[in-house]
């Protein structure tokens, strides 16, 4: 088992033992309903969770870079709010700039959807998210930093997430905007995991399983 497999692993551990996958019925963002529940937010709880989950993004990232000898990147942009402390990290470990975004304008001071500044016109970035849903927010990240701010435009290379949901409807956006986005697990890997370990309740597998197959 290789170093991602092994992070994916842990990752996938610590979300089961800090009771953040729930089971219930549950509005997620983009008006799907689901009988799962994933918070993420317990990863940021401590230093050797955020060591860990930093370092698997890190991972995921240079393997793209080493993977397709293209992928020189100039900036990190964390998505507000659940992007923006392992965008830190990858931008901090790679020296690199760090900018934030926002779902979409804030309506107040600037009115900015991006905070920062490009290091130039051009700039190859990638977009940190925790998960990603809808996609509804990324996505316009992406446009926003495509559109360009202060006359500098991004050249957004691909969005590294957490946990992706991995629903079809939203792979197709994410392919009708011309972007790439990779994932450290899925929605199937924590599900394949709970049942295994029996982290989630056996009468639960039945309507998770089929929900899982009539998003898919």
């Amino acid at each position: 088992m290789n170093f991602l497999e092994e992070a994916k692993k842990r990752v996938i551990k610590t979300l089961y033992d800090w009771n953040a996958v729930k089971v219930g019925e549950f509005q997620l963002k983009g008006g799907f309903s689901s009988p799962v529940f994933v918070d993420t937010g317990v990863l940021e709880s401590t230093i050797d969770t955020r060591g860990s989950v930093s370092s698997a993004l890190l991972a995921l990232v240079h393997e793209d870079c080493k993977r397709t000898h293209r992928l020189n990147i100039n900036a990190v942009v964390g998505v507000v709010s659940g992007g923006i402390s392992w965008a830190a990290s990858l931008a901090n470990c790679d020296a690199l700039s760090l900018l934030r975004a926002h779902a979409y304008p804030k309506d107040h001071g600037l009115g900015n959807q991006i905070d920062g500044e490009l290091p130039f016109d051009g700039a190859k970035v990638i977009i940190i998210d925790d998960m990603v849903t809808s996609g509804k927010s990324v996505l316009s990240v992406v446009e926003a930093l495509r559109a360009g701010k202060n006359g500098k435009k991004a050249d957004v290379l691909k969005v590294y997430t957490i946990f992706d949901w991995c629903f079809p409807s939203v792979d197709a956006k994410f392919k009708e905007a011309r972007v790439e986005k990779k994932h450290l697990i899925s929605f199937k890997d924590l599900l394949d995991y709970g049942f295994e370990h029996g982290k989630l309740p056996a009468e639960s597998e039945t309507p998770i399983r089929q929900f899982y197959e009539e998003n898919l």
